[in-house]
């Protein structure tokens, strides 16, 4: 419970000469469906027109209060604002940052309901033209939603900024930020939050979004190869700062090694590369001169402890060696010398042991003082780097490989392109097992996702270049804006069936959508496109962006098992083996569609209420739970081991699911179209479906066309299950709209139109 005395959060933002976008963080913040807050403003002592901005706002907003100090950098205006908190919670917001409208709420409500000392969100950053996640946090999966601690969730440290944070004003009572440092500051306050918490919450959706500013008005953060020395200093005062809060806390050494892994490979190599690769002499000199003495006073436990060092010095470094001025390569070879000294004989055969030319060229350094091998090794890796820049190749692979390839004959050749799986699969996998089992003579390449080289990239754009007929499954970003030979068949076999949700130049403008050039470059070079009916041919073609002619209702081909009675039996039976309450029970399945942009794609929080479903259903039922792919995380109120749930990998095919489930519940999923052919019930769980309308739309009247009842609600839900009510003659009708193509022959038309040519090009 909130004392009544407190404000619920309060929200502690420095300033700082932001009078170009201080207006939208503070419009941001005032928006927030959550009210119960105070804002302390904290002037560092500005020299533009940021008061000015904030005493007119701080005017029509009384919960904001503007405190001026003279200028002494954010740690000491954070500490201002710290002392003068009475909120329950304390929630810092950068000056030049925003907040999402719900982010207040959804932190506030995630403390409350798991009683979380510290809340975190999902974090995006985002500059004049774009916005994008953090490569680093998804990596680490930190917006996994769900209650952590450090000991099990040690990924936390890759999120050790103060923002996009909630903290209990317990956990920080008597904490302020060091204001010796300038750079880094922040990440001592937010260990002790870290590893003091005795209880983590992270919520599903994105709360904060952090600029990055061009030009003059960069932040230290965005700086680094400006003044890395002084930067490399004030990661020096980080790591001392981190051992003593790591030590006074009693932080396990396996926990406390993440934190020292985190420290070296980000903020240490940032600097240290920084400084090597300025090709500054002085810079470099002062930096090995530098992480030596700080080494000296570090004991070899400490130096063996983090294997960090030993590969950015000795590996990373050697790879950068053409880098290093003379006048500054006694000081590196003084540095390596001392480091390779204090590493145990078992530290230096296990390196020697993983790299073993780098420690060659490495300790050559180190005894004769001879750079040869590190310079051939540095050159390699310049080359290297040089060749595969990924906009070199690929700019290369469009404008000279395919143009070449597109002006040659073309060849009796298909390729198969998807950047949606590192596996053939779908419409593509349908369309290779037909050529395959009916021995067809044609060739065949295969474009799937992958990281290429070089040499693989200039093929896939001459292949593209010369085949007959190329078939996509989705977006392919790479042919966007490519013009194909007039005589190449560039077909879109889409990944859905029917005309549900908006997409394409039909989404231009909803809250997902992508801009119009976007989807100009993506859906250009297409020359058909091909469906499950003719009735939806001005939708695709409206969608695509293409004539009526170009939209050819053929079927989808990857829709042909759905009339194929030994694979469905099959399937069947694998399953059955698979999980034995198949052969006792009868299955929902439940397939939701994502949400919104891609954090809430990644973590999604059933609102389902699966708790209520097992205690009504399970005598009769299983439920099946097949979330899209894209959703890596997901929270349930049941315990995902549950008898009840049957949870297959996420790698698994719905189609094959949907062959055996005896009731399909959904959303907005275009599953639908394909569970149509069962002949079965579904029921539509749609709680949402204001909010979701107004974020993507549809082409059709939802409530009215979907072939089945809406609830917005559990209980309704079950009961509807339970009378077994089901409108089948509206279920015709949708099939009759949507489906009429699909027949189990969609993949032998396409054969005999884009491979055999009859009535093609």
């Amino acid at each position: 419970m909130l004392s009544t005395d407190r404000k619920g959060i309060s929200i502690i933002v420095p300033l700082y000469n932001v009078e170009d976008v201080i207006l939208e963080t503070l419009e941001s913040i005032a928006n927030q469906t959550f009210q119960d807050f105070e804002v302390l403003l904290i002037d560092d002592g500005s020299k533009d027109k940021t008061v000015e901005i904030a005493k007119s706002f701080q005017a029509s907003h009384p919960n904001f209060k503007l405190i001026e100090q003279e200028n002494a950098g954010p740690a000491a205006a954070r500490n201002h604002g710290l002392r003068l908190a009475t909120g329950e919670f304390i929630c810092f917001v950068d000056s030049d940052d925003f907040i999402p409208s719900h982010a207040l709420e959804l932190m506030y409500q995630g403390a409350v309901e798991h009683g979380a000392q510290l809340v975190t969100g999902a974090t995006k950053r985002f500059n004049s033209t774009d916005e994008w996640f953090i490569p680093m946090h998804v990596q680490y999966n930190i917006a996994k939603p769900g209650e952590k601690n450090i000991e099990k969730n040690p990924e936390l440290f890759y999120s050790i900024g103060p923002c996009a944070k909630l903290y209990h004003h317990s956990l920080i009572e008597g904490r302020f930020f060091p204001e010796s440092i300038r750079y880094g500051e922040d990440q001592p306050f937010v260990l002790h939050t870290l590893l003091n918490a005795k209880k983590i919450y992270t919520v599903e959706k994105v709360v904060y979004y952090y600029r990055l500013r061009e030009g003059e008005s960069q932040s230290i953060t965005q700086s680094i190869g400006k003044d890395p020395v002084r930067i490399l200093q004030a990661v020096f005062d980080v790591f001392d700062f981190g051992e003593r809060e790591i030590k006074e806390s009693g932080t396990a050494k396996e926990v406390a090694l993440k934190y020292y892994q985190r420290v070296s490979s980000v903020e240490l190599w940032a600097s240290l590369k920084a400084a090597t690769e300025s090709k500054n002499k002085d810079f470099q000199k002062t930096c090995y001169q530098m992480i030596l003495g700080w080494f000296q006073t570090k004991s070899d436990e400490f130096l063996n402890l983090i294997p960090s060092f030993r590969y950015f010095l000795m590996y990373s470094m050697i790879d950068r060696v053409n880098y290093i001025q003379k006048g500054a390569r006694d000081d590196y070879r003084a540095l390596i010398t001392y480091l390779w000294s204090r590493q145990t004989e078992e530290e230096q055969k296990a390196f020697h042991k993983s790299y073993p030319v780098y420690t060659i060229a490495a300790t050559d350094i180190i005894l004769h003082n001879k750079w040869k091998k590190a310079k051939k090794l540095s050159t390699r890796f310049m080359i290297r780097v040089m060749l595969n820049t990924p906009r070199l190749i690929r700019g290369l692979g469009r404008k000279v490989v395919f143009r070449m390839a597109s002006w040659m004959p073309r060849k009796e050749q298909l390729a198969l392109a998807t950047e949606r799986s590192t596996k053939l699969e779908g419409n593509l996998l349908s369309i290779y097992d037909y050529m395959f089992q009916n021995q067809r003579k044609e060739r065949i390449y295969i474009f799937i996702q992958k990281n290429r080289s070089w040499f693989e990239t200039l093929q896939l754009y001459y292949v593209l270049g010369r085949v007959r007929t190329v078939v996509l499954d989705d977006y392919y970003n790479k042919i966007y804006g490519l013009r194909f030979n007039r005589k190449t068949n560039v077909i879109q076999s889409w990944h859905a069936t029917g005309a549900f949700k908006k997409f394409g130049f039909s989404a231009l403008g909803a809250g997902d959508s992508n801009t119009e050039e976007f989807e100009q470059k993506a859906h250009s070079p297409y020359s058909e496109v091909l469906i499950s009916s003719k009735e939806i041919i001005p939708q695709y073609a409206e969608a695509f962006h293409k004539p009526e002619k170009a939209i050819i209702p053929i079927g989808v081909p990857r829709t042909d098992v759905f009339f194929d009675e030994d694979y469905k039996a099959y399937k069947r039976e694998i399953y059955r083996k698979r999980y034995p309450v198949l052969r006792q029970k009868k299955a929902i399945l439940y397939a939701p569609t994502f949400r919104g942009g891609p954090d809430e794609r990644k973590n999604y929080s059933v609102v389902m209420d699966l708790k209520a479903m097992k205690e009504a259903l399970q005598d009769e039922y299983v439920m099946i739970l097949k979330f899209h792919p894209m959703i890596k995380n997901i929270s349930l109120n049941i315990d995902s081991d549950d008898p009840f749930i049957i949870m297959p990998d996420p790698t698994s095919d719905i189609n094959d699911l949907m062959l055996f489930s005896d009731i399909l519940i959904t959303d907005y999923s275009s599953v639908i179209f394909e569970y149509s052919l069962m002949n079965r019930p579904m029921y539509f769980f749609s709680y949402d479906i204001d909010d979701y309308f107004d974020e993507r739309g549809f082409y059709f009247d939802y409530k009215t066309m979907v072939p089945g009842d809406i609830f917005k609600t559990t209980d309704s839900l079950i009961t509807a299950i339970q009378q077994q009510h089901y409108d089948y003659e509206k279920l015709a009708a949708f099939r009759q709209k949507f489906v009429a193509s699909l027949d189990g022959h969609s993949t032998e038309r396409f054969i005999e139109r884009y491979v055999d040519r009859r009535n093609g090009k």
